[in-house]
C-alpha cells in the first residue's frame, strides 16, 4: 500500500480493534502512537495493530533497521532520548533572536564540525518550516512550538514502533506496556493536550521530511474531531 493511499484510507475510515481494545489510563499511554498509526491505517485502540507481515517487516526492517531485540531496544530508547538533546534549546533561542543568531550558535554549540552543522541544518530548517505551518493554521506562531517542540514526533514514533516490536515478538507485552508508560510520562513534560501532540508531531514531521504535510495535517483533525476517534472526547494528556 503506497504511502498516498494509506492517506487516503486514514480519512475514510480510523481503525479500532473491536475484539482486543485497551481501556483507561493504558489506552492514553497507547494513543500517542495514534499519528504514526494512522499513517500506516493500524488500529488506534490496542496493542496489535492490525497490519500484516509483510508490512511489518518492512516498518521495522527496511524503515528503521531493526532485526531483533537488541536493536528493537536501541531505536526505542534513542527516540526516547532525543528529547533531552540541550542543544536543541540552543537552535530554538537562535531562531527566537535571529538577529543574533550567528552569535548565538557559536557560542553555545560543540565546536566538531559535523555537530556544529547538524544543529546549523536545523536552524535552517526551522526558518523554511515554520513560516508554512503558520499560513497552514497548524500553530499561530514560534512561541506556540518552541516548547512542545517536536517531541510527540520522536515518542509518538517511538510509541508505534515498541507496537511492532511487540508483535514481531522482539519485546514482551510487559516491556511493551512499560515502554509506552514511560514515553506518555516524559510527553507530558512537553505537551499538556492532545491538540499540542498532534501539532507536535507535524512539526517534527515537517522538520524531518520537509512540506507537503496536508496529509499528516488531515489525519491531526480526523484524530482530534472525528465521532469515531478515540481521541474526541479527550483534551489533556
Amino acid at each position: 500500500m503506497s504511502i498516498f493511499s494509506k492517506f487516503i484510507n486514514a480519512f475514510k475510515n480510523l481503525r479500532l480493534n473491536d475484539k482486543n481494545a485497551v481501556i483507561g489510563l493504558q489506552l492514553d499511554h497507547l494513543l500517542i502512537s495514534s499519528m504514526y498509526a494512522e499513517q500506516q491505517a493500524a488500529y488506534l485502540n490496542s496493542y496489535e495493530t492490525g497490519l500484516d507481515k509483510g508490512t511489518l517487516k518492512t516498518i521495522l526492517e527496511d524503515y528503521w533497521e531493526i532485526f531483533d531485540k537488541d536493536d528493537a531496544i536501541e531505536v526505542l530508547s534513542d527516540l526516547q532520548n532525543r528529547n533531552q538533546d540541550e542543544y536543541l534549546d540552543v537552535v530554538y533561542n537562535a531562531f527566537e533572536h535571529r538577529a543574533n543568531y550567528v552569535a548565538i550558535l557559536k557560542s553555545n554549540l560543540p565546536d566538531e564540525e559535523d555537530v556544529f552543522k547538524h544543529y546549523v541544518e536545523i536552524y535552517r530548517k526551522l526558518s523554511n518550516v515554520v513560516p508554512q505551518l503558520v499560513e497552514q493554521n497548524v500553530f499561530q506562531d514560534f512561541s506556540a512550538i518552541k516548547n512542545i517542540r517536536d517531541t510527540a514526533w520522536n515518542y509518538g514514533r517511538g510509541a508505534f514502533l515498541s507496537r511492532c516490536c511487540y508483535e514481531a515478538g522482539y519485546i514482551s507485552e510487559v516491556e511493551l506496556i512499560e515502554y509506552l508508560q514511560k514515553s506518555h510520562a516524559g510527553l507530558r513534560n512537553y505537551c499538556r493536550t492532545w491538540k499540542e501532540y498532534t501539532t507536535s508531531y507535524i512539526f517534527g514531521r515537517a522538520i524531518w521530511g520537509g512540506s507537503n504535510n496536508d496529509g499528516m495535517i488531515q489525519i491531526a483533525d480526523d484524530l482530534l474531531n472525528s465521532e469515531k476517534s478515540p481521541l474526541k472526547n479527550k483534551i489533556y494528556l
